[in-house]
């Protein structure tokens, strides 16, 4: 993927309004995370799994981070966007045992998981919908 293309294409209104859409999203993510962390989740954060603790510090961070580089349609926004979605499908397909528990925890976790794939499978379709393919030659730029 090319940092230029990325660059141009925050520039583009449907990116713009997605990018905006995508950071109140991630803002009600990080409100839990922090809410977590607080002592407001499902069980006392200093009685919840190591996994649950880590997952809530780095994640009320990065998607903190996220937030605040969505909103404002920066490059570095859509970095630590796909940095916390990519990084969650890992560890939630990858590592499902260390997160759920309950039938419960195993449905929010494929929700998580869903809306991960989904929020990103958007974001790449805009991508490269919203690049301009003026010949045959800037093809091959699209996917560098």
């Amino acid at each position: 993927m090319n940092y230029h293309i990325i660059c141009e294409t925050t520039q583009k209104p449907s990116i713009n309004i997605y990018l905006r859409i995508l950071a109140l999203f991630f803002l009600y993510g990080a409100i839990v995370h922090y809410a977590n962390l607080l002592g407001f989740g499902e069980m006392p954060w200093v009685e919840a799994p190591l996994s649950w603790q880590i997952g809530d510090i780095v994640y009320a961070i990065l998607d903190t981070v996220a937030v605040i580089g969505l909103w404002n349609r920066t490059t570095w926004g859509i970095g630590f966007f796909l940095l916390a979605a990519i990084s969650q499908l890992i560890l939630y397909l990858g590592f499902p045992h260390l997160f759920a528990f309950t039938p419960e925890q195993k449905q929010a976790l494929w929700s998580i998981v869903i809306f991960h794939s989904v929020t990103v499978s958007i974001f790449f379709g805009l991508l490269f919908t919203t690049k301009e393919v003026k010949d045959v030659q800037t093809l091959p730029e699209l996917l560098d």
